[in-house]
């Protein structure tokens, strides 16, 4: 039987450098282009997990097929070919590719950059990022604040941390084309790594960056090692000065008894009781910061080589298996190929909870959460808003969960957010049942915590759980314009509107109202101001502690403390790179940075939220108005409203404009939820019938745009004032609402 072998990430890289491996020409194209996608390739490397296969055809001469270098769209000549044997991929390219992009600059320097074969998604560097020291985040996955790495043998050990946890601290940044980033493998500059080293110290507020396409050297100068282990070093050097100051500090105000108990506690107590003079107690503070920087130095020293050690092993020990046949063996190469792509059903957390929880209740725990989720449920109608309440008196029936497809009855399965989110809610009613402004800590989230759940509680809490997100779904429904639990932009927000809706008293009882408008202006200032767009699991516990001490002081008729909030608000439509003016006017477009995909979503979902009527009439001549409890919401389609002005039909007008992905008119804001039947009717119309399809004071005039900005012939400079002003009606109207909200003193 046919065995896959293990080779290092740097041999096979290397490989490719010298073009011992290549694409052949019937290889598909690089469709791993999605960002998220090859972080959690980056996080399995960087835990050390099983990240697949891939399949290679041995060949002797290069020439037997047409071929092209990893990461390339254009073939090589006969003359660039090696001489010799040489592997051709067959399976495995996408993980491949990312791998080398990621962990080296072999893509770069087998390509220019107009060759890439996917340049969006390959001009991408990824960096490891670490909390700095007191920077208030609790996972300090590698003891670089204590400068106490956490494994004996990093170089074999296996990390207590899962992909899940490292996956947070996965920086991805673009460079474009001409950009003078010291990140830029473009961009050649003799001081181009002593910016790096720079730059790695400082990239953002609470963290330091280690650059993993140092990682594997394929310059024969060495010059990547040496720039990473410095930028290491440098790194806990940071950490060691920070423990300094705070000495320093300490001495001026503390006893000498504290001051010990300070230094025994901070410093590895195998460092202390080898190398720490203690006879420097007995002499001046001077001495005892000599003494206690002397020990610092040598556990920089320590904690550097081990983490350099530990990411290199991570490289060097991945588990890529390599199935590589000879050319004889062409027909057994694509049956294995068909074989390594079929589906398989994988087991997770949730499985082992479910198989546990039986030992208290042999009822099936899936048959028992969907039968909390469609029995009926109480909504107050005080909390729907007013614009959209009618819209929900019309409905026959109601169950919150149900509307947004908690369980998929055609698949008889629930939807995996949802699945993560009760399991997120489960582990907090089980560990903290009552609100509490004592603080919470992330690892009621880690899987640790969850497994450890006793087989009572998995039972007791099933329906609490399943209650407390049906309240969430109510909340995202009613306020948040999200009509399904797959339409939620971040799953994380979900534990903590239900954790805080699950008191009784924050959703139906007197405090209901202030406490579902908070929620609702936390909720819009983070998604308009890109709070939750990194460091999720951070922020989420964050906020967590911050609004349970805002509902708490509300229960007990107290002004909350909103500064924190407030201070978001400033970024609200004006955080740079993501939400601010020029970038989803796509300004920026040329350097092929694009606004997100969240940010045309999201000012979909806040119109819909307040709701509006539909673009076209029906055919009774009347419009019908626009929300999640309208009927078909669920139909709702996204639309360009101002199309591109050629001779075509509507939906051809759309189709280039998608295609184009520089296109102004692809800007979030010419975003638009229409209903299916406006779809319909208007994808087949010509351009110039469809400017005079729309009445005048349709809809568009109450989501910020009046409805004789539709025109054919407009310019692009006309066009883009026309989005200009609805970024500015936007910002208008959400400041507004935020400051309503956030107002207690009218309720």
């Amino acid at each position: 039987m046919l065995q896959p072998f293990q080779e290092s990430l740097d041999k096979t890289i290397t490989k490719i450098k010298k073009n011992k491996i290549l694409l052949p020409n019937f290889q598909r194209q690089f469709v791993w282009k999605d960002e998220e996608d090859q972080r959690k390739l980056v996080a399995s490397v960087l835990t050390k997990m099983p990240i697949g296969s891939i399949l290679l055809l041995k060949a002797r001469n290069a020439d037997e097929y047409a071929c092209k270098p990893l990461g390339s769209s254009k073939p090589l000549d006969s003359k660039s070919l090696v001489k010799g044997d040489v592997e051709f991929l067959l399976d495995g390219q996408q993980r491949l590719t990312v791998l080398a992009n990621v962990f080296s600059n072999v893509i770069f320097s087998l390509s220019s950059i107009g060759d890439l074969i996917a340049p969006i998604a390959l001009k991408r560097r990824f960096f490891l990022a670490l909390p700095r020291y007191a920077s208030g985040i609790e996972d300090d996955l590698f003891g670089l604040h204590r400068l106490a790495f956490p494994l004996d043998k990093p170089d074999n050990d296996e990390p207590d941390f899962q992909t899940a946890d490292v996956l947070e601290y996965i920086r991805v940044i673009k460079f474009s084309k001409n950009s003078k980033d010291c990140y830029n493998p473009y961009y050649k500059d003799v001081s181009k790594l002593s910016k790096l080293e720079t730059f790695c110290q400082n990239p953002e507020e609470k963290f330091y960056y280690i650059p993993l396409f140092l990682l594997i050297d394929t310059d024969k100068t060495g010059l990547n090692n040496t720039t990473l282990s410095r930028i290491i070093k440098l790194i806990a050097e940071n950490v060691a000065k920070a423990k300094v100051e705070e000495l320093a500090a300490k001495i001026e105000k503390s006893s000498r008894d504290e001051i010990k108990d300070f230094i025994k506690n901070d410093l590895i107590e195998d460092a202390y009781e080898e190398y720490f003079d203690e006879s420097c107690y007995e002499k001046t503070d001077n001495d005892i910061m000599k003494a206690y920087e002397q020990v610092l130095a040598i556990q920089v020293d320590g904690w550097s080589s081990n983490m350099l050690l530990y990411i290199k092993s991570c490289i060097t020990q991945i588990n890529l298996s390599q199935i590589s046949l000879d050319d004889s063996q062409k027909a057994r190469a694509i049956d294995i190929y068909e074989n390594l792509n079929r589906g398989g059903i994988s087991l997770d957390i949730y499985d082992l909870l479910m198989a546990r929880v039986t030992l208290a209740n042999p009822e099936p725990y899936n048959e028992r959460m969907k039968k909390y989720i469609v029995k009926s449920a109480f909504y107050p109608a005080l909390l729907i808003p007013n614009n959209i309440k009618n819209d929900y008196k019309k409905l026959n029936s109601y169950k919150a969960s149900v509307n947004m497809g908690c369980y998929d009855n055609n698949k008889k399965e629930f939807p995996k957010n949802y699945l993560e989110s009760f399991l997120n809610v489960l582990s907090l009613l089980s560990y903290r049942p009552k609100m509490s402004k004592d603080e919470y800590h992330l690892d009621l989230l880690k899987r640790p915590k969850k497994l450890a759940l006793t087989p009572e509680l998995l039972d007791k809490n099933c329906e609490p759980s399943c209650n407390a997100i049906d309240r969430a779904c109510f909340f995202f429904q009613s306020r948040c314009g999200l009509r399904k639990f797959r339409d939620i932009n971040y799953v994380l927000m979900v534990p903590v509107v239900a954790y805080i809706l699950h008191d009784d008293d924050c959703y139906s009882g007197r405090h209901g109202e202030e406490v579902f408008d908070l929620l609702e202006a936390w909720y819009w200032i983070n998604l308009f101001s890109g709070q939750f767009d990194r460091d999720q699991n951070s922020r989420m516990i964050t906020d967590l502690n911050l609004l349970i001490d805002c509902v708490i002081d509300i229960k007990n008729k107290k002004q909350p403390n909103l500064s924190w909030l407030k201070a978001r608000q400033d970024k609200v439509l004006n955080m740079p790179g993501y939400s601010d003016e020029s970038h989803i006017l796509m300004d920026n477009a040329e350097n092929e940075e694009y606004p997100k995909n969240i940010i045309s979503t999201v000012i979909c979902q806040y119109y819909l939220s307040i709701g509006y009527y539909d673009l076209l009439k029906d055919n009774n001549g009347d419009l019908r108005h626009m929300s999640v409890f309208a009927p078909e919401s669920d139909k709702y389609q996204m639309h360009h409203v101002i199309p591109l002005g050629v001779d075509c039909t509507v939906s051809e007008s759309t189709d280039k404009i998608r295609s184009n992905k520089k296109h102004l008119l692809n800007s979030p804001l010419n975003m638009l939820y229409i209903s299916d039947y406006s779809n319909n009717k208007i994808n087949n119309a010509s351009l110039d019938s469809y400017a005079l399809m729309i009445p005048k004071g349709a809809g568009l005039t109450n989501v910020g745009f009046a409805s004789t900005d539709i025109r054919v012939d407009s310019s692009d400079d006309e066009r883009k004032k026309v989005l200009k002003q609805r970024y500015n009606s936007l910002l208008h109207t959400v400041q507004q609402e935020m400051n309503t909200l956030l107002d207690f003193n009218r309720i």
